[in-house]
């Protein structure tokens, strides 16, 4: 058995213990704590039946540290509780059901370097890409503004790199050739559910700004507009 009493941990890792079947006796564990990711409803449900240990979920970024506790565990979809103790959240679109917030607090960044980004981080706010929305004296993770997925499972860049054995041909011209079908199917195959993308948009060519990067605030409108069409659009359309 294991003496461990506290278990901070994301929610992949919640979900390997409900499906491994050689899980050592967790007797002393007293308080679990959720972060980096959504927890799924289910997961939670199923965590507290095997092991009679409710998950508490936990918001924050680098930026600021701590920004909402649910102290309850309550196992709504993206519910992350409310502020933490001297901790001010304030949603920036008072009007809309889900907006971006304002993170006040003594714990907040004086900034990003090289780079600095004061509409993001400066003078003890930060703003978070995630969109919140009220749920109680709480808050809800609804969805997030920012565009871009950090697949820190090599597993899944594999796949992308392994469609029915040969996906990338082309690889040496960094162009790649693949169809939605056949790499939605490979990634169901070799990935958990959470993983698997929802939809995959072929591109002619990447849009980049004057300096050269790619512009992913480009990509995200012309493709937000599209998102419902079962068609795949292309930049160069």
């Amino acid at each position: 058995s294991s003496e461990a009493t506290v278990f901070p941990g994301m929610p992949v890792f919640y979900q390997a213990f409900c499906e491994m079947d050689d899980v050592p006796l967790l007797l002393k564990l007293r308080l679990c704590i959720s972060a980096g990711a959504p927890l799924a409803a289910g997961v939670a449900k199923k965590f507290h039946e095997k092991f009679n240990v409710t998950i508490h979920s936990f918001y924050g970024a680098s930026e600021c540290g701590g920004i909402c506790y649910d102290r309850e565990g309550n196992q709504a979809v993206g519910y992350v509780g409310e502020p933490m103790d001297g901790v001010e959240v304030r949603m920036l679109n008072s009007d809309a059901s889900a907006s971006q917030v304002q993170v006040r607090s003594a714990a907040v960044a004086d900034g990003y370097f090289p780079e600095a980004d004061e509409g993001k981080l400066s003078n003890g706010i930060f703003i978070p890409d995630d969109l919140l929305e009220r749920n109680g004296s709480g808050f809800k993770i609804a969805g997030r503004v920012s565009d871009v997925i950090r697949a820190r499972d090599p597993k899944a860049w594999a796949v992308l790199l392994d469609v029915n054995g040969n996906l990338a041909e082309g690889l040496g011209s960094n162009i790649f050739i693949v169809r939605e079908g056949e790499l939605l199917k490979s990634c169901r195959r070799a990935l958990s559910a959470w993983q698997v993308p929802k939809r995959v948009f072929i591109v002619d060519v990447i849009p980049v700004n004057e300096r050269g990067k790619v512009s992913r605030h480009d990509l995200t409108r012309r493709f937000a507009v599209s998102i419902a069409s079962s068609s795949l659009p292309t930049l160069g359309a």
